[in-house]
């Protein structure tokens, strides 16, 4: 954009350039006030500022040279034709600036920016959603490697219920995204499976499917993506599928009304094939809870204090390496016994139910956080089923190194 604007004023910079050669005693200022002008071209150039922010300061800047040239003739004996013809070639650079803005697009990303940032506060009227949505697609075809623009459009027209539009405008996302970017590709799969359900009027079908088995290739863990594919593998009569997709949402979400909902479409399902004479295992439906009986040796007792802080967490043995479930205690709590459940999840999905095998581990921490470090004292178990009812006993009593 900046380079553009330049060439407009390569007839204004010679125009300039004319009486530093006729008139030797303006040379010397002449030369110093383009030196300077070159270096701070330069700076905006290599700045971190956007295309847009560039391209006005990058104006300032010619304004600038222009009126300092203006001064350096004021007392030159100059024609009027001259001058008009100078005033003529800074209203072309001007005028062509703003041309090559609204040609690139600058005009229009601003005003969507406007419309999406307004949209956030208040609900946009119909006549402003169908500006939105026309400025978005004319800015995502105007630059299409900035894909965000394209993303917020095929947003915009699923939610608008133009879903047809919204289903094209994702495929064309997934054609632009490389091979590498998985969890990009997963979210707009499933973006685009649920834009194509609805313009199906809610109708399962293969194809539909087929996006959303992709999208769970690329990324397992999408609550979004195993729930609508739990919902068409049961439409399409694919009922083990549809319990497998549910199960992996149903572990990663805690005790719940969400979770009580999906119980019973997992108890349908099976229905359906214990009707055709399927045997269905849902042990796996009761919740995780393990009893922990946690104590300290009198070695480590002696070498912490009352107030320490005590975690007893439990990890995935081969999984994150965050913590699955946290309690809290101190050290004067002990001994006691603790109760270990999904409610005590650390982050959304990572639950205890869903990891069959567990770490145990009871850590008295020196410095009041969860994590090991030198001078804590504590004690594990590994690896525990995450289905044991037995009660597990963890007794303080190593040195962290």
């Amino acid at each position: 954009m900046i380079w553009m604007l330049l060439i407009l004023l390569l007839p204004l910079v010679a125009l300039l350039y004319r009486p530093v050669w006729f008139r030797p005693e303006t040379n010397q200022q002449s030369e110093e006030n383009l030196r300077l002008y070159q270096e701070r071209t330069n700076e905006v150039k290599s700045s971190d500022l956007n295309d847009t922010e560039q391209a006005a300061l990058q104006l300032e800047l010619d304004r600038e040279f222009l009126a300092s040239a203006d001064a350096r003739q004021s007392s030159a004996d100059k024609t009027s034709g001259s001058w008009l013809m100078l005033g003529s070639m800074a209203a072309i650079a001007l005028l062509g600036s703003m041309l090559l803005y609204s040609f690139w697009g600058s005009d229009n990303a601003l005003r969507a920016s406007a419309l999406l940032d307004k949209g956030e506060q208040v609900e946009l009227t119909t006549p402003e959603r169908q500006e939105l949505i026309q400025r978005l697609a004319a800015e995502a075809q105007h630059d299409p490697d900035n894909l965000e623009w394209a993303y917020l459009n095929a947003r915009l027209l699923s939610a608008s219920g133009e879903y047809h539009r919204a289903t094209e405008a994702f495929a064309s996302i997934l054609d632009a995204l490389p091979d590498d970017a998985s969890a990009d590709r997963a979210a707009t799969l499933t973006l685009m499976a649920e834009a194509q359900f609805f313009a199906a009027d809610q109708q399962a079908d293969e194809s539909t499917y087929a996006l959303l088995d992709e999208a769970l290739t690329l990324n397992p863990q999408s609550r979004q993506a195993l729930g609508m594919a739990g919902i068409l593998a049961f439409e399409l009569g694919k009922h083990e599928r549809a319990i497998s997709h549910w199960k992996a949402l149903w572990q990663g979400l805690p005790e719940g009304p969400e979770s009580q909902v999906l119980a019973q479409g997992i108890h349908r399902a099976a229905e359906q094939l214990e009707s055709q004479g399927i045997t269905v295992d849902l042990s796996w439906l009761e919740r995780v809870r393990l009893t922990i009986t946690v104590d300290i040796t009198a070695e480590a007792r002696a070498a912490v204090a009352p107030d320490d802080l005590v975690f007893v967490l439990a990890k995935a043995v081969t999984g994150p390496p965050m913590p699955l479930a946290v309690q809290r205690l101190k050290v004067a709590d002990l001994p006691t016994q603790v109760i270990l459940t999904d409610a005590q999840a650390m982050a959304p999905g990572m639950t205890i139910s869903g990891f069959d095998q567990l770490t145990l581990i009871a850590r008295v921490s020196r410095t009041g956080q969860p994590t090991a470090q030198p001078g804590d004292w504590q004690d594990e178990r590994s690896p525990v089923s995450n289905r044991d009812t037995d009660v597990q006993t963890l007794t303080i009593q190593t040195r962290v190194n």
